[in-house]
């Protein structure tokens, strides 16, 4: 593929997809662990997960490698348009300013 907005795009989708795959696991552990409910009489007594890793595990062994990827596409959704804009942004004005591509 050379140079231009078609590569551009398709570079900056790619990497919104390694993003989203990346930072999934990490959004649902951080989502699960604030909203748990708190049981009984105590700031930690009747807490589901003790912290992330608590969580990561338990979502592992109740749910799979699978349960770390929940709303995973809407989360590449929120991420592919945001990549693009930055990199294709990026990529006009570094042409502008005369500088080659790596």
């Amino acid at each position: 593929m050379s140079e231009g907005a078609l590569l551009h795009v398709t570079a900056s989708m790619t990497a919104g997809f390694m993003t989203a795959v990346t930072t999934s696991p990490v959004d649902v552990v951080k989502t699960r662990i604030m909203n748990q409910k708190v049981a009984g009489g105590g700031l930690s007594h009747g807490l589901v997960y003790r912290n992330a890793f608590d969580c990561l595990f338990k979502t592992l062994r109740s749910e799979g490698v699978l349960g770390l990827y929940k709303g995973f596409i809407p989360n590449w959704m929120r991420l592919g348009p945001h990549t693009i804009v930055t990199f294709f942004v990026f990529e006009q004005l570094r042409r502008l300013i005369g500088m080659r591509p790596v």
